[in-house]
């Protein structure tokens, strides 16, 4: 019990953070676009980090392509004085709870005994309610 209470919490916790809006990105990524926007050089910020102004051009071209480590990402935003925040959201913007509900054991028995009953004309057509009940404990 203590387990799916756990599980509870942490699906509704991360409802909660999660943002209405679906995550964005400048096309050229983001280092590219704060760099820019702030009106700064490669040479400047490749000054901050002790760097040459072609290796800020190398990591802006690799976070473009999604290849840049965590760590390099992090030492950037930070010469560029912002930070780096990661998060996960469901998608095809569903929530967590629909998430965990299409992950969870008990909720695949629950989908199929209330799609049979649902053949027998004896559905209790509150699926919804009571998956957000079984993550709510």
């Amino acid at each position: 019990m203590k387990k799916l209470q756990y599980r509870a919490i942490t699906i509704r916790s991360l409802n909660e953070a999660m943002s209405s809006l679906r995550p964005i990105s400048p096309a050229k990524g983001w280092l590219l676009a704060v760099r820019e926007g702030l009106g700064l050089s490669r040479a400047a910020i490749a000054k901050r980090l002790s760097i040459s102004p072609s290796a800020i051009q190398s990591f802006e071209q690799s976070e473009g392509r999604g290849t840049i480590s965590i760590q390099s990402l992090r030492k950037l935003a930070d010469a560029l004085d912002c930070e780096v925040v990661i998060k996960l959201v469901p998608k095809n913007g569903q929530s967590f709870i629909d998430l965990a509900a299409q992950h969870d054991p008990e909720m695949a028995n629950l989908r199929a005994t209330e799609h049979s009953m649902n053949l027998e004309a004896q559905g209790s057509a509150d699926l919804e309610q009571r998956k957000r009940d079984h993550f709510k404990s």
